[in-house]
């Protein structure tokens, strides 16, 4: 997740920089249409999707929205330490938020045991496919999270970043946040509208 600097726009460099934005627009795009996808499906048959939502586990989606805005508030500190170059507070917010990525993962996995205890596959139903595809999907986003929160904590531990070397460390804390918005909206989505 490195790059050159940003470019400057109105006097101000864009966190991360262009590539990881435009990224982060085409990710936030597919993931909207299967938002607006599982939305109309539901309301074509919203049967199976009542029925599906009462074999969830609404407390552990609201105790992982949590742990990941936790990982989101450590990221951003993570950027912030960066800019004033405390390398050391750098990397100990970005290895925290990469904990809050496996701990995510970690309920995450306990839940689909449970879901595929139940006999539960992506062919059971409308509902079935769009949640495990969705957090799936998600679930695999945390996982890339996690894989460049770690590297880039350990180099900013070796004093690799500091304030004239932000951008690796701000398009890392931004695809984190981008992981954290997605979940936001999943989170109500798939476990709570009804």
């Amino acid at each position: 997740m490195s790059g050159a600097q940003a470019p400057a726009i109105q006097g101000r460099e864009l966190p991360g920089g262009t590539v990881i934005w435009l990224f982060v627009a085409i990710e936030l795009l597919t993931f909207g249409l299967f938002f607006v996808g599982f939305a109309w499906a539901r309301r074509s048959n919203p049967a199976p999707f009542l029925a599906g939502q009462g074999q969830l586990h609404p407390l552990l989606g609201a105790i992982n929205t949590g742990v990941l805005l936790s990982g989101g508030w450590l990221a951003a500190r993570g950027v912030l330490a960066n800019r004033s170059g405390k390398t050391r507070a750098t990397a100990a917010f970005l290895t925290g938020a990469a904990v809050s990525g496996i701990l995510f993962m970690a309920i995450k996995l306990h839940e689909y045991a449970d879901v595929f205890e139940a006999g539960v596959s992506l062919s059971t139903n409308t509902f079935w496919f769009f949640y495990l595809f969705l957090t799936g999907l998600h679930f695999l986003h945390v996982l890339a999270g996690v894989g460049f929160l770690l590297p880039t904590a350990w180099r900013a531990a070796g004093g690799a970043y500091g304030p004239e070397n932000r951008s690796t460390v701000e398009a890392v804390a931004v695809f984190w946040h981008m992981v954290d918005l997605i979940w936001i909206f999943l989170f109500p989505l798939i476990y709570l509208a009804r």
